[in-house]
């Protein structure tokens, strides 16, 4: 094939595509450039989830006429000026390719004006190519309207998704801009709603409580590790305080928000002990660090870092985290250095010998089903109980061998099919309240109902609030069954192992991960050479 060069308005088309995925996209540069023009305030407007319009207002230091009619070419910027600033970045935006990217798949609108010059400046494009430019009259700073985003690109808008959807991403970006720059004041609204209102304030704490609530900033302990070449500072969860996912979790390096799997596995690592059954710690933690020892130039849309010395920033933030959960002796308690947690009450008393009768036990992990000559061999066998392994995992014996039971994927398999068995009956009548009724909630009860919340929340929006009846009753399983670290009787292990078998799907929890793992009998001969 013929090598062609390509057009000026396909070559901008890609490099949008590089850079501006959604409307949160054209959010987050807009947003970055205002607070590297310094800023106090900053306004976002957005109507239909910003395809429509988004609005971003500063009261920046605007630019000249010269300087605006620059800043719509690629590659132009005013953030640096050499190869060798590459290696050293200070700002927030400095690709130069943030506006032209915006502007070549939208119609774009720039007012702008600086704090020492009379009159503004007004650039109108259109699909990349300048339409009008104009002398106006308006206060210092700049206002940068993206209207119609994505209209000469239909295959881009295939991907956009709702409404509520994309407002609640921007919403989430825009709070997340007042962890980083919480002397900023943010205010952001949809067509005539204020979303969110956000203050100047030094105060990091007080935007967090925005977005995470009030109750769950009370239950974080400040982190603060200062060392010669980077510091550590922040938020970090009790070992009591979890989510469901990783999305209350913020990394910032800089200033600027990343995603690195050196923070997560760091922050993460003190609380491996005390965290079991896809519980994620909230966070919020700022590296400070020596540009030049930091390297954001991997991820177009600068989501991406990369640390110079990966190891050593990945001890300050493990240690930060750490020395706030010892602080409290909160991590002893939670690995279990004091005394065992109670046994959990929620298991029913319903069998009178701990041994229980468990048909096709035998299989090895991890194969989700056994063999038929493995079921066949212990059709009948009985099962008790020996004990827990970090009151996590039971531990029984049977005839064929050694079994070692996920007690919390174990319980969940039996809620579930039991809420499959219910909910497989007529549809309950329903009528709606006249007045709505207030129920007071205790702290386990309103952890349940809020990580709830969070998971439909998460679910890709149709423009309605119904979910699938199987992924309800797997969320509901997951959120009523006992967790990792809580100590069980040996009569309540029995009538789990009893429970378990059951069921017509023993082998794998309603989310599909393996519940039993087996050893038999031939391979701990084998293994001990008997």
């Amino acid at each position: 094939m013929a090598i062609i060069i390509l057009e000026p308005e396909v070559v901008n088309q890609i490099a949008a595509g590089e850079v501006i995925e959604r409307p949160g996209s054209v959010v987050k540069e807009l947003v970055e450039n205002a607070l590297d023009a310094h800023a106090t305030r900053i306004s976002i407007d957005l109507e239909q989830g910003g395809r429509r319009l988004i609005r971003v207002t500063d009261d920046g230091c605007g630019m000249t006429r010269e300087d605006a009619v620059l800043a719509l070419q690629r590659h132009a910027t005013s953030k640096i000026s050499s190869a060798e600033d590459l290696f050293a970045i200070r700002t927030l935006g400095f690709r130069g390719e943030a506006l032209p990217s915006i502007a070549a798949v939208s119609h774009l609108r720039i007012v702008t004006r600086p704090h020492d010059v009379t009159e503004a400046t007004e650039i109108t494009v259109r699909g990349g190519e300048v339409v009008d430019l104009r002398t106006v009259g308006a206060p210092p700073g700049t206002e940068v309207s993206v209207a119609q985003l994505f209209f000469n690109t239909p295959a881009r808008l295939k991907f956009m998704r709702s409404e509520p959807a994309e407002l609640s991403h921007i919403t989430e970006l825009v709070t997340r801009f007042s962890f980083s720059h919480p002397e900023v004041s943010l205010r952001l609204t949809h067509g005539e709603r204020e979303v969110l209102h956000r203050p100047a304030s030094d105060d990091l704490l007080s935007s967090v409580a925005a977005l995470y609530g009030r109750d769950a900033a009370e239950r974080l302990l400040a982190v603060d590790l200062r060392l010669p070449s980077l510091r550590v500072h922040g938020f970090v969860s009790r070992p009591d305080f979890t989510r469901s996912s990783r999305a209350h979790q913020a990394f910032f390096v800089n200033r600027r928000q990343v995603r690195s799997r050196t923070l997560t596995h760091a922050l993460e690592e003190p609380y491996r002990a005390a965290l079991h059954g896809g519980r994620f710690p909230v966070a919020v933690v700022q590296v400070d660090i020596d540009p030049a020892l930091v390297d954001v130039n991997v991820h177009p849309a600068k989501a991406e870092v990369r640390f110079v010395r990966d190891w050593e920033v990945h001890e300050a933030v493990r240690r930060a985290t750490q020395g706030a959960l010892e602080g409290t002796g909160l991590v002893d308690a939670a690995v279990g250095a004091g005394s065992a947690p109670p046994p959990s009450p929620r298991m029913p008393m319903r069998s009178e010998s701990p041994g229980v009768s468990l048909a096709q036990s035998a299989f090895s992990f991890p194969q989700a089903v056994a063999t038929p000559r493995a079921q066949a061999a212990v059709a009948a066998l009985t099962i008790a109980p020996l004990g827990q392994v970090r009151a996590t995992y039971i531990v029984a014996e049977s005839a064929a061998g050694l079994m070692i039971v996920d007690q919390h994927r174990a319980h969940e398999r039996v809620l579930y099919d039991r809420l499959e068995a219910a909910s497989n009956g007529a549809a309950p009548a329903m009528q709606r309240l006249v007045m709505p009724v207030t129920v007071d909630l205790g702290r386990r009860e309103a952890e349940l109902l809020r990580d709830l919340l969070e998971e439909l929340a998460a679910q890709p929006s149709t423009g309605s609030l119904a979910l699938p009846k199987e992924a309800i009753l797997a969320t509901a399983a997951c959120h009523a069954a006992i967790k990792a670290g809580e100590a069980l009787a040996p009569q309540e292990m029995a009538e789990l192992l009893d429970a378990l078998t059951r069921s017509s799907r023993p082998y794998t929890c309603p989310h599909g991960q393996p519940i039993i793992m087996s050893i038999t009998n031939f391979e701990l001969d084998r293994r001990f050479q008997r």
